[in-house]
């Protein structure tokens, strides 16, 4: 008996001992809303509008729609918290020079990359994307100026 009551102490403390999983990098602060299981099982879009320029980024004004989590107003970026089939499209005109192009941030990289783009002079595209935990979208005037009109919007489509 005595045996037995050390043979399961070491395999309880044994089990203490094994370190947390790391976590995927996703964070949040201040406003930002948390994913929970519950937040993901619902409907995840966004829609924004009245964009003005931040180091190339758009960031916009008003937000039309905001269900679920993800969508930061405050710097016109949507973090995936819940991961899935995505669509997400843009919009937007201006100067005959302007050229608007919706990049991606893998969750971990610290660079954005082109997916899809407007120009010369503006317009739109719609788009289907598989997004991970943690990646980020976000709209960017890489030429000329914008105007008023400027839209960003997704929506999930699909749950992983």
């Amino acid at each position: 008996m005595v045996w037995l009551v050390m043979f399961l102490t070491a395999s309880i403390l044994a089990e203490a001992a094994i370190p947390d999983p790391p976590t995927s990098g996703v964070t949040t602060v201040g406003s930002l809303k948390l994913a929970t299981a519950a937040d993901c099982a619902g409907v995840v879009a966004f829609s924004a509008t009245q964009a003005s320029v931040d180091h190339a980024k758009a960031v916009f004004a008003e937000t039309l729609v905001d269900k679920g989590v993800g969508y930061v107003a405050q710097t016109g970026i949507f973090i995936t918290h819940c991961p899935g089939l995505y669509q997400f499209s843009f919009a937007g005109y201006g100067s005959s020079d302007l050229r608007l192009t919706l990049k991606r941030k893998l969750n971990n990289s610290d660079s954005w990359r082109p997916v899809v783009g407007v120009g010369a002079g503006g317009g739109s595209n719609l788009i289907l994307l598989d997004v991970e935990v943690g990646d980020q979208l976000a709209v960017f005037v890489d030429a000329g100026k914008i105007s008023d009109g400027v839209t960003f919007s997704g929506y999930r489509i699909a749950k992983k």
